[in-house]
């Protein structure tokens, strides 16, 4: 595995600049692959034509992207390291103890399709607004976007993803590539999540793995 990195501090979507009044901190996006590598996925999120249009306000208007990569190749920028792609901030690391961190800080999460990751993902997501509050503002709900890598699953996690997204629970997107396309931005954008209630100790989710499994 690679050097740990600090994890940063999440801090609260609203602070108060200089001069007291109160601001939005800039929106965050968070790029995991867990412990493998996704190659695609990462050259997706560093191309121009996704961080260009992701910095605009009518794509998210997101301030910062931080990308874990796994056992793959570093982003463009260096491994551990910093850069900027115009407004955009970039951050990048290969592994951390705990990636909730990451994860709760993030305004839009792009995970790869493990169970785990989903799991923790659509948890967080439901937690981020209460549903009354959140219609009222799509922005402010936390989005999970799940990217399926078909040379490494063998499709089961796909046929998973692919389950949630049609109960609207997250978006899928079956090939990376599509990630620098606007129309597939726009879509990631007006996407409003139904929060996933998994009840205690996540059951609704395990009957849905032993219906996709035969179980």
């Amino acid at each position: 595995s690679g050097p740990l990195a600090p994890t940063p501090r999440t801090r609260h979507p609203m602070q108060a600049d200089g001069g007291g009044r109160v601001r939005r901190r800039p929106r965050r996006i968070f790029v995991t692959v867990g412990t493998t590598s996704f190659d695609a996925l990462v050259g997706a999120v560093s191309d121009p034509r996704f961080l260009g249009p992701m910095g605009r306000p009518e794509f998210g208007g997101y301030g910062s992207i931080t990308v874990q990569y796994g056992r793959g190749e570093a982003p463009p920028y260096g491994e551990e390291g910093d850069g900027i792609e115009g407004a955009m901030e970039r951050s990048a690391y290969r592994f951390r103890p705990t990636l909730r961190p990451d994860m709760e800080g993030a305004d839009l999460i792009l995970s790869h399709a493990g169970a785990g990751s989903i799991m923790e993902g659509l948890e967080l997501c439901a937690r981020s607004l209460p549903e009354k509050e959140a219609g009222k503002d799509r922005t402010r709900r936390k989005r999970l976007v799940v990217v399926t890598n078909a040379s490494l699953m063998g499709g089961h996690q796909s046929e998973l993803a692919e389950a949630l997204g049609e109960r609207g629970h997250l978006l899928v997107v079956t090939d990376p590539a599509d990630l620098v396309q606007e129309e597939v931005l726009r879509r990631i954008e007006d996407f409003v999540p139904v929060p996933f209630r998994g009840g205690d100790g996540g059951r609704d989710f395990a009957a849905l793995v032993d219906g996709h499994f035969g179980f």
